[in-house]
């Protein structure tokens, strides 16, 4: 019991302790971790420059049976249903005294905070619309101000893609929870640009953002029920 009450106060501090942790893993990376981040950094720039066409030809080839099953995993990175359940996740965890589930509906809840706080801070800066507006893809940095102006990054991408790694790493011994959740993930960003609510560029950068952030939350957060070593070691690392 009083292992648990420590938890809390363990588990608020990582917030921003997560923060500073991220901040300083560039820092530390070698060769191979800045190699990765070109590699990323090119897919989303070839993406950008075949974006607009590949946006006209997905509204050109929609039929009404993958509209029905877009609106549904629609739903997998909507915020409004994600933050609730991962908070009823670890309640409901605390009552059944299952400590696993408690960690997973905790580290679920703090990955998408973390995730959807860098995706929103980017969508003030950036100021990018989104296709339906009809104005093109670039971005209206330096313009005027519009809170409509919020396409990139993707927010149902980064969110479906902060909880898909954590149930991934909580429930690896279930050996297809790691290929549902990913897959649901990745229909969760195609769904947004068959909607004509994104470019590919948005929920590319959702995933990425949203992935990572699991990842930091992964490795920078106690463990509900678990001792937490200081010394714990911790590494920023890009799994593809």
């Amino acid at each position: 019991a009083a292992q648990e009450g420590a938890y809390v106060p363990k588990y608020l501090l990582s917030y921003p302790g997560s923060v500073v942790y991220t901040l300083k893993q560039p820092v530390q990376w070698g060769t191979t971790d800045w190699l990765k981040t070109a590699g990323v950094l090119g897919v989303g720039v070839g993406l950008y420059f075949v974006e607009q066409d590949l946006q006209e030809w997905v509204q050109e080839h929609r039929y009404q049976g993958l509209d029905h099953g877009s609106r549904v995993v629609e739903r997998f990175g909507n915020f409004r249903i994600l933050l609730p359940a991962a908070a009823l996740t670890a309640l409901g965890g605390y009552l059944f005294d299952d400590a696993q589930t408690v960690d997973t509906g905790m580290l679920s809840l703090k990955s998408m905070l973390l995730s959807g706080a860098t995706t929103f801070t980017l969508q003030l800066i950036t100021q990018r619309e989104i296709p339906q507006a009809g104005e093109g893809h670039g971005f209206n940095l330096g313009k005027d101000f519009s809170w409509k102006w919020d396409s990139f990054p993707s927010g149902h991408s980064t969110m479906a893609w902060s909880v898909a790694p954590i149930l991934a790493r909580q429930y690896a011994e279930q050996k297809w929870v790691a290929p549902m959740v990913y897959t649901l993930a990745s229909l969760t960003s195609l769904s947004r640009v068959y909607e004509n609510k994104h470019w590919a560029t948005d929920v590319f950068a959702g995933a990425v953002i949203g992935y990572l952030g699991a990842q930091v939350t992964l490795n920078s957060t106690p463990r509900f029920g678990v001792g937490v070593s200081e010394n714990e070691g911790l590494c920023f690392v890009w799994r593809f």
